[in-house]
């Protein structure tokens, strides 16, 4: 692909303007076309989808930390760590192209993705809102998995790179409209992707909406803290003794499990320990929705990686956290990392517990007409 110089420019213009951008460098090779100087953000063009272009851009910190973000989607493409070679690993798995994201064998994966408005099931696409009974589109088994096929991970947002309270940052916005999720309200959603010199990625999700309607996102990244091809070495410690019973199609019964064997995440022991208990289940792993109880720092879960020395704490205030082990990772994908592995990663998705919409004692996930409502997820990056 080739394009005029011109154009260009006039694009690292516009983009000067509308960022504040303090641009250093254009670079005419279908690459790096702007670079903020003052936050350490890039804009690169990353490759074209459904006949879109589709930018990654990206911010770090002092110390080296580097995170990426797709505007397709919202996607969450990289947390890069130092890795004591001035390179960078990234520790989260991601796809070379964008098309691989929404592949056949991909998109119930939902790899790094933006989810909203919703997270996770709602039991028969069905709930009351202010007693009145609300019908959305459904996409599995009856069911809506991450509020169906025109959710947040289905658009192309608006980006630009910047601070946020003085730390980098990439935000991301878009409307909503009812017509195209299916839920009420015409909802103003904000991303904020956050960068801090103690290593804190922090992911703030704000909504707004001109009618009632419901508001509990995730990102659904997923990690792998090692060089080994399965996080089967890594251990995994979680502020959690129940978690909710499901039906057959994992839509919760509104019941609580205590967590015994291999689900009891109290001590920090490899996941192979876990993980080899299950594997005569359909399941062939996790995919488990916990109730948590933030500590003081909010801290709900710690993955590490002994081996590499690597860690990250997942910080949140809400009560739910999903774990989803990678279980239908295969062959059949490739990664960035090289060829897919069942175990290749594990997704941690902070969120309230799941269908809450349906049993009010597990949160309360409305958001009133005119309110502004933030969701925080934060990864403490340790290595």
């Amino acid at each position: 692909m080739g394009h005029n110089n011109g154009v260009v420019k006039t694009v690292v213009a516009s983009l000067s303007l509308c960022l504040g951008l303090g641009v250093s460098q254009v670079i005419t090779n279908d690459k790096v076309f702007a670079e903020d100087t003052d936050n350490n953000g890039t804009v690169e063009k990353f490759d074209k989808y459904k006949g879109h272009q589709v930018y990654e851009y990206s911010v770090q910190n002092k110390l080296g930390l580097k995170i990426s973000v797709l505007n397709q989607g919202g996607t969450l493409h990289g947390i890069y760590v130092p890795n004591g070679n001035d390179g960078k690993q990234n520790i989260l798995l991601s796809f070379k192209h964008t098309k691989q994201y929404y592949s056949k064998n991909a998109q119930s994966l939902y790899v790094g993705q933006q989810i909203g408005p919703i997270g996770n099931r709602i039991r028969n696409g069905e709930f009351k809102l202010n007693g009145k009974k609300v019908s959305v589109p459904t996409n599995e088994n009856g069911n809506t998995l991450h509020s169906g096929d025109h959710g947040f991970n289905s658009v192309r947002w608006k980006c630009e790179t910047g601070t946020y309270e003085g730390n980098p940052a990439i935000t991301l916005r878009h409307t909503f409209s009812s017509k195209y999720t299916g839920f009420p309200g015409k909802i103003q959603a904000t991303t904020r992707y956050v960068v801090t010199d103690d290593n804190q990625v922090k992911v703030l999700m704000s909504a707004k909406s001109d009618k009632d309607t419901v508001f509990d996102p995730t990102i659904h990244a997923y990690f792998n803290l090692g060089q080994e091809k399965t996080i089967k070495n890594q251990e995994l410690t979680m502020n959690s003794t129940q978690r909710l019973k499901l039906n057959k199609e994992k839509v919760p019964t509104g019941k609580l499990l205590d967590n015994k064997g291999a689900y009891d995440f109290s001590e920090a022991k490899p996941l192979k320990d876990h993980l080899d208990p299950l594997m005569s289940t359909k399941e062939q792993g996790l995919d488990t929705m916990f109730k948590v109880n933030p500590d003081k720092d909010k801290q709900i879960a710690k993955l590490s990686d002994p081996k590499t020395d690597r860690s990250v704490s997942f910080l949140s205030e809400r009560n739910g956290l999903v774990v989803y082990s990678g279980n239908a990772i295969d062959k059949k994908l490739t990664f960035e990392s090289g060829k897919g592995h069942q175990h290749a990663a594990i997704a941690l998705e902070p969120q309230t517990l799941p269908d809450a919409v349906n049993h009010p004692s597990f949160g309360d996930v409305s958001l009133k007409s005119g309110d502004t409502k933030t969701k925080e997820i934060t990864y403490q990056i340790d290595y």
